[in-house]
């Protein structure tokens, strides 16, 4: 299969951490080519995380970069130098989008704000991926998920009844903005193509947020009211009449511990969502098949929404004594909707869905090693789209750029480098396997 919409497309990719980079793993497995630009004395921070034990300190050994970043080209230049910022300039005009993941003033402190941009290549398109937007009174500061999910209301929507918001320990924003960076790109794109023209796109991991609870903005002052019962947890309903914006769906409706499968199994739980009252009534069956009669009196939703700490305690006793994947097996087989919850070995290991669909597809790196890397979470044609086992190892495309892209000869390429435009004076190169390296 080569599905390549976006062939022949170049983009000049300034993001670094998580948001902006998941926007353009997007475009990059779309046919895109996508081009990283970096400096070694201040690259990209997520090739810090999860560093390989084997080569510690390298750049380019990060597991979780090289999943991030698989299908880009590295090119390395300083930009806080005039050359440096010529060569970028060069590359925006051959370009037909530059996206970026810094705070508001970062491309303006470079000479490259959008009215610059916009001299350089008319038809651009001009994606920048923000904490708070580029515009309005929090446009320079500065953010990360987690910073975002706060004043998004995101952080606030999660944790266990009755007690302080949980939030989200990951940077599940991050993830988000950078699909919706994508979603948007490929728009604008599509418009250029069209018309011509280009396009300012700016995204704020803020408004994502905030487009993601809907509901509980629009029942502000019911949630005002509920006090204690906000973050309403796991459950679909706290109290019957205030269910704020999960509403009176049903019960049991929670996340239930199962049999664990080892000393440490910390993520034996499977979730079940009982919805209608036919669904209770086989969920009470095959409770009592197990020997757990279920209590009497809870034959409609609302009877069962009023006890549901009774209900949670009754349903419990039974799926401790079962393994997780086997309950939601079972209870699926009864048309009960039900999930394992999942760790991360478990979706790349045991999730047999994902396994069929080949979400995680093997692919060597040339530090990592072999791994099995994420690829997009689609189908097309029946088949998903490949993982690209090719990595923007740091450095390793710039010459390959400056010819093929600006068509500079071998002796300005040089010329570059030695001055320290391209690779930093005196710092060591770290762009070739590791058996290269030793050598």
């Amino acid at each position: 299969m080569n599905f390549q919409p976006l062939s022949g497309i170049r983009v000049l990719d300034f993001t670094w951490n998580v948001a902006g980079p998941t926007a353009t793993k997007v475009l990059a497995a779309l046919g895109a080519d996508v081009i990283k630009v970096e400096w070694p004395l201040r690259p990209d921070p997520g090739r810090a995380f999860s560093f390989s034990p084997v080569t510690p300190g390298v750049f380019d050994s990060g597991g979780f970069f090289a999943d991030l970043n698989s299908g880009k080209r590295s090119f390395t230049v300083d930009p806080n130098t005039e050359a440096g910022r010529e060569i970028l300039e060069e590359i925006i005009a051959r370009c037909n989008l530059v996206i970026e993941s810094f705070s508001a003033r970062v491309m303006k402190g470079w000479g490259l704000g959008w009215e610059r941009l916009q001299e350089l290549n008319e038809s651009l398109v001009y994606v920048s991926v923000s904490g708070f937007g580029h515009t309005g009174p929090h446009a320079s500061y500065v953010s990360y998920g987690p910073t975002a999910q706060a004043v998004s209301g995101v952080t606030a929507a999660s944790g266990r009844p009755g007690r302080e918001p949980a939030g989200w320990g990951y940077s599940y924003l991050d993830v988000m903005t950078g699909y919706q960076a994508a979603f948007a790109s490929v728009a604008a794109l599509r418009q250029q193509k069209e018309t011509g023209s280009g396009a300012r796109v700016d995204l704020s991991q803020l408004e994502t947020g905030a487009s993601l609870i809907g509901p509980l903005l629009m029942n502000a002052d019911e949630l005002e009211a509920q006090g204690e019962a906000f973050p309403p947890g796991n459950h679909a309903v706290e109290r019957w009449g205030q269910a704020g914006y999960r509403y009176e769906v049903g019960a049991p409706y929670n996340v239930y511990p199962t049999a664990p499968q080892g000393e440490d199994d910390t993520d034996a739980f499977c979730a079940i969502s009982v919805l209608t009252d036919a669904q209770w009534q086989m969920l009470a069956g095959l409770a009592a098949e197990h020997g757990h009669a279920a209590p009497d009196g809870l034959d409609t939703v609302r009877d069962r929404i009023e006890r549901q700490a009774e209900l949670d305690a009754w349903l419990s006793d039974w799926t401790r004594e079962v393994e997780k994947f086997e309950l939601a097996d079972l209870l699926q087989s009864r048309g009960i909707p039900a999930a394992a919850m999942e760790s991360g070995k478990d979706r790349i290991e045991s999730d047999p869905s994902l396994a069929a669909r080949e979400v995680f597809q093997a692919t060597e790196h040339p530090f990592v090693g072999v791994h099995r890397m994420s690829s997009l979470p689609v189908l097309v044609d029946g088949r998903p789209l490949p993982a690209k086992a090719s990595w923007p190892l740091l450095g390793r495309h710039t010459d390959e750029i400056l010819a093929g892209v600006l068509g500079y000869d071998e002796g300005r390429i040089t010329d570059l480098r030695r001055t320290g435009v391209t690779w930093p004076t005196g710092l060591p190169r770290a762009d070739k396997p590791v058996e290269e390296v030793a050598a």
